[in-house]
């Protein structure tokens, strides 16, 4: 116990192990800090402790008595080493930095305010789910372009024999089937004069099943008149029942240069030679190299040689005549200069067919309205002839509807409020955007581009002006849309007056009547594709909201984490993918056309790569060959490359997921939310906002110069300064900063790193358990030493080598009685030493039973002075009652 003051020695061997309880140590750090200990006092307010708020004992290292025994001061200062300093401890002693405050106190508003725009995102996107599905009403649209394709693809039948046509819009395959199509075929779709019926049967299946009966296809009527018809239908004009067409048919074609220079022929062939072989010259065009897509059907520029054909003009052989006139370039016609229909054809010197070895692409389109949905209907029918000889075909509709506000009721009024609320948050958000781009260009000292480039723009005010800039373009098309709507609108009267009574201005009017309706159906196609947009950019939105809330920021989160593994990964990916691709190309391209072009090759291969494979057409190139690439793709590819794209985004999201264990739900987010507005309305607590203000204030809206500055902050410093502000807020905050400083510092160790951090441990580990191993060996080596020495006296010793020269009988005899003796002499000290102790506690209990005994003296005596205590009182309490009785009774 040396270099121990007395003081504490007394007191250990006074009170035993109880001086180290926590509660003894609590009671003896509670007293005041300066008050000076006397000696004799117990050993803790020696060392001068303090109870910290944390729970834990401050010692005070400057107290003389301590830094006077080394002893003691080494061991104060070996627990000051040992122990934690707490976020608590920092926060009561020296403060949080105030741009470490701040930036906590900023994080925490943005991120309550992005948590915030989570619902006004979903009212935007419902908004304009609803305001998109009223407007467009894409199944009316898809039910009345569906019906013109089909039957335009099944009925519009050539090649008949007898009651059937057995080629379609799909066997046009030279110009003769194609005037075989629109004179036999597409002419009686529109020019359908009588009411059909069903087909007899032929002969080999028994004769018709009409006979013996009155019906007879040829004495039934060409028309009926039903009940609410004006004329009996069919109707001149109508459209499979149910739509009207406007006008009549165009007929349009784009041609080729023809130029004998335009021929490609090998270099040492002579110009002469060429010409007087091929006697021609040549036609070179891009369009119907592969299978058309749609949107080449709504190019309308570079379209000439103009033809109509009217049904309110012509009848339907003069039509036909027409069609044909344009076939032989009216070679059949007796008088060419006066009858010949076709007006192009006349025009050229010598006539010449319609269609000839310039044509790239002919275009029949026509305008129909549909009563029953009101909506115009733009359809065209396109073939594309390419140069190496084929024909493709193919129909597209484009339709818009004559009014957006002849709808029901209910659908008007839910239309009314989506758009309201769609527009009101445009609104909201540009002029959100504006005020920031305001405020930030005020608080900076930079020039306001630099300040805007620098401190405003990022990717998330990127995202949200694109959302502002899409949905103002939006609105704009659908504007667009509905004055070209109102255009058509506009002429459709006076269409149907001429279509009513033909004159002169009919085909005047026609041709305006298909200008506007191409622009009609440009905007609406524009409109669409801009909606179409629109939702992509309210995606992003939605993620931001996400990031706010750290169960639905795991998605974001994960792909941030392996952003670097992706980048690394998606160059190997894409190198290897893209030699797939140009391999497929080479090898499949002049057979296969989904991999002809480098694009569809890129896109074949993708769909592949997620199982949608055309194995067939694979196959016919070549069994082997083709099964060779096949697997070759499918085992780099998918097996390999796209597996290892799934680890490493599964293992980012592992990590994110870790991350995310223990914070909180969304549904506890928004209680909190509740629960933070709800203390604020009672005065518990103040905006987290309010006390940015009061920063902000104090260095007269400088904010950056506020959030650079370190000036410590505690909690008096707040309670003092913001007002209303509550202890407890005060110190939480500062607590809560210290920890999201100390995250940003740290950050999240990956799995990597633990292990590194791990190794490191062990091998650390390693070398002090080699220390000790050394340490213990040695140990060992003394302790051998000195069990191997010689000591004379030693029991151990003098039983091994103290019987030099006896017997093993003697020598164990002698060791016996030895043994005996010294067991006998510690008995007897030991019955010594408990009878003296027993006299001890008997003379301790004869002096407890005599001042038992004096205690239970002095209570009789005391309980005989109560008793006697108590009679007195009673004789006092009768005195009183009697004299109550023997008093007058006071007057009435």
């Amino acid at each position: 116990m040396a270099g121990i003051p007395h003081s504490m020695h007394s007191h250990a061997a006074h009170h035993g192990h109880t001086a180290s309880r926590p509660t003894d140590l609590f009671s003896f750090a509670e007293k005041e800090h300066d008050e000076e200990p006397e000696v004799g006092q117990t050993g803790l307010m020696a060392l001068g402790t303090t109870l910290l708020a944390s729970g834990e004992l401050e010692f005070d290292e400057d107290l003389t008595k301590v830094q006077q025994d080394e002893a003691l001061y080494s061991a104060v200062n070996t627990m000051k080493r040992h122990k934690t300093i707490t976020y608590d401890d920092i926060v009561l002693s020296r403060g949080v930095k105030q741009n470490v405050y701040l930036e906590y106190i900023k994080f925490e508003i943005d991120n309550e305010n992005t948590f915030l725009e989570l619902p006004l995102t979903v009212v935007v996107l419902v908004s304009f789910t609803i305001l998109a599905l009223n407007i467009l009403h894409q199944e009316q649209l898809y039910a009345i372009e569906e019906a013109f394709e089909r039957d335009i693809t099944e009925n519009a039948n050539f090649a008949w024999s007898g009651d059937f046509g057995h080629k379609g819009i799909d066997q046009v395959l030279s110009v003769a089937d194609f005037w075989s199509w629109m004179r036999l075929g597409f002419l009686s779709l529109l020019a359908r004069s009588q009411w059909l019926y069903s087909e007899t049967a032929p002969e080999a299946l028994g004769g018709p099943v009409t006979a013996g009966t009155s019906y007879n296809v040829s004495l039934l009527p060409a028309s009926w008149l039903f009940a609410g018809y004006e004329k009996p239908a069919p109707v001149a004009n109508d459209y499979l029942q149910y739509s009207k067409l406007v006008s009549g048919v165009r007929m349009r074609q784009a041609v080729s240069a023809a130029d004998s220079q335009l021929c490609i022929f090998p270099n040492s062939l002579d110009p002469q030679l060429e010409n007087g072989w091929l006697r021609k010259p040549c036609f070179p065009s891009e369009l119907g190299l592969l299978s058309p897509e749609l949107q080449e059907a709504e190019g309308f520029q570079g379209l000439e040689r103009e033809e109509f054909l009217f049904p309110d003009l012509s009848s339907i052989s003069e039509m036909t005549r027409k069609i044909l006139d344009m076939e032989d370039g009216c070679h059949s016609s007796s008088f060419v200069s006066s009858s010949c229909l076709c007006n192009w054809c006349q025009g050229q010197t010598p006539p010449q067919p319609w269609i000839d070895e310039r044509t790239a692409r002919i275009e029949i389109s026509m305008l129909l309205f549909n009563p029953q949905y009101g909506s115009y209907t733009y359809v065209s029918v396109n073939f594309m002839l390419n140069r190496g000889g084929h024909i493709h075909a193919f129909s597209h509709s484009l339709s818009a509807f004559v009014s957006p506000f002849q709808r029901p009721f209910w659908e008007l009024v839910l239309t009314v409020i989506a758009a309201l609320l769609w527009v009101a948050a445009l609104l909201y958000a540009s002029v959100a955007e504006i005020w920031e781009m305001i405020h930030t260009v005020r608080q900076s000292s930079n020039r306001f581009y630099r300040a805007l480039w620098q401190e405003y723009l990022g990717f998330w005010n990127f995202v949200d002006w694109a959302s502002v800039l899409v949905g103002t373009l939006t609105i704009g098309f659908w504007i667009q849309g509905r004055l070209a709507v109102a255009a058509v609108n506009e002429l459709l009267p006076s269409m149907i007056q001429a279509s009513l009574a033909p004159d002169a201005g009919y085909e005047a009017l026609a041709r305006s009547v298909f200008a506007r309706a191409e622009v009609m159906s440009k905007a609406k196609k524009d409109m669409e594709f801009q909606m179409m947009v629109y939702p992509l950019i309210i995606m992003l939105r939605i993620f931001r909201s996400f990031e706010a809330q750290p169960r639905l920021a795991i998605v974001t989160a994960t792909l941030k984490t392996a952003a670097p593994d992706l980048a690394h990964f998606f160059m190997i990916f894409w190198c290897v993918y893209f030699c797939f691709v140009v391999s497929s190309l080479l090898f499949f391209g002049q057979d296969l056309e989904s991999f002809s072009t480098l694009d569809r090759a890129l896109h074949t291969s993708f769909l592949a790569m997620f199982g949608d494979w055309d194995w067939v057409g694979l196959r016919d190139v070549g069994m082997m060959r083709s099964a060779a690439w096949f697997w070759l793709f499918m085992i780099v590819m998918v097996l390999f490359l796209l597996n290892m794209l799934l680890a490493i985004i599964m293992d980012a999201y592992q990590v994110e997921k870790f991350k995310a264990s223990d914070t909180t739900t969304l549904w506890q987010q928004i209680l909190d939310m509740i629960q933070r507005w709800r203390q604020y309305k009672r005065g518990e607590c103040v905006r987290l906002a309010d006390i940015f203000e009061v920063f902000r204030k104090e260095y007269k809206g400088k904010e950056k110069e506020m959030m650079s500055s370190e000036r410590a902050i505690s909690v008096e410093f707040l309670v003092t300064r913001v007002t209303r502000m509550p202890y407890k807020q005060a110190y939480k905050t500062l607590v809560d900063a210290l920890k999201r400083d100390e995250e940003l510092r740290n950050g999240f160790m990956s799995e990597e790193q633990v292990n590194k951090q791990v190794q490191s441990t062990l091998e650390a580990f390693a070398l002090k358990i080699k220390a000790v191993l050394e340490d213990v060996e040695f140990v060992a080596d003394q302790l051998d030493f000195w069990d191997r020495l010689q000591a004379p006296g030693d029991s151990e010793y003098d039983f091994y080598f103290g019987a030099e020269g006896h017997t093993p009988d003697e020598a164990s005899k002698l060791w016996i009685h030895n043994s005996i003796s010294s067991i006998s002499v510690e008995l007897q000290h030991l019955f010594a030493r408990g009878l003296q102790r027993i006299g001890v506690w008997q003379d301790e209990f004869e002096c407890e039973q005599s001042e038992l005994n004096e205690n239970l003296l002095e209570v009789h005596q005391a309980m005989l002075q109560l008793q006697d205590a108590v009679q007195n009182l009673q004789v006092i309490v009768d005195s009183m009652d009697g004299n109550k009785e023997e008093a007058p009774n006071p007057p009435g």
